[in-house]
């Protein structure tokens, strides 16, 4: 079973819209397939990043991700 979709509706720059079209029209995919899957290999790169990021502040005994983003902020960062 696949995870639902999302509607999503955005502009996009005049260099996106003409990759996608040249993609669409050498592969015959849809252009919202192509755009859904490029989007979808960024956001899980994203989430590698975050996962590492976690690893390390907690090996660097920092709070992680989670613990860290309701309002944990060090004396002299983020003034």
């Amino acid at each position: 079973m696949s995870a639902d979709l999302k509607d999503f509706r955005g502009k996009i720059t005049v260099e996106t819209h003409c990759v996608l079209e040249a993609e669409n029209r050498v592969s015959g995919e849809d252009k919202s397939v192509i755009a859904r899957q490029v989007l979808h290999e960024w956001a899980i790169q994203k989430l590698r990043v975050a996962k590492v990021t976690d690893a390390l502040l907690r090996s660097e005994g920092m709070p992680g991700i989670a613990e860290g983003i309701a309002g944990h902020r060090r004396e002299g960062v983020g003034k």
